[in-house]
């Protein structure tokens, strides 16, 4: 027996979830498995500023503070050619989440340094 009332409702439920969550996991996650490797890396290379380890960082950045935006805005653009309105909604609130953790980042940022 489904949760749903009919098909449309279930549609319009995955896709919401789908634009929400897709680009939240994909850009959080390559953040930490980025992370993970260069722990793990750290362990078994001595040096600290190789050309892989530099890589890695960027990776670790790019991950939550790139690929997350970029990622819910073709979200967006793709559910606007396809009239997917939930998708749409689920990838704006991401894009509204993202704006929060980046203000969060920020804001930790200065109470940190003053």
């Amino acid at each position: 027996m489904s949760i749903f009332i009919n098909n449309e409702a279930k549609e319009n439920f995955k896709g919401f979830w789908f634009g929400l969550a897709i680009p939240i996991l994909v850009g959080v996650g390559l953040s930490t498995v980025s992370i993970t490797v260069l722990i793990n890396s750290d362990l078994l290379v001595p040096h600290q500023y190789t050309f892989i380890g530099v890589f890695i960082i960027l990776f670790a950045m790019s991950g939550h503070l790139v690929v997350w935006p970029l990622l819910a805005w073709w979200l967006i653009r793709r559910a606007n050619k396809v009239q997917n309105l939930s998708r749409k909604k689920g990838a704006w609130l991401s894009l509204k989440l993202y704006m929060i953790w980046v203000t969060w980042i920020v804001v930790a940022g200065f109470l940190e340094s003053a």
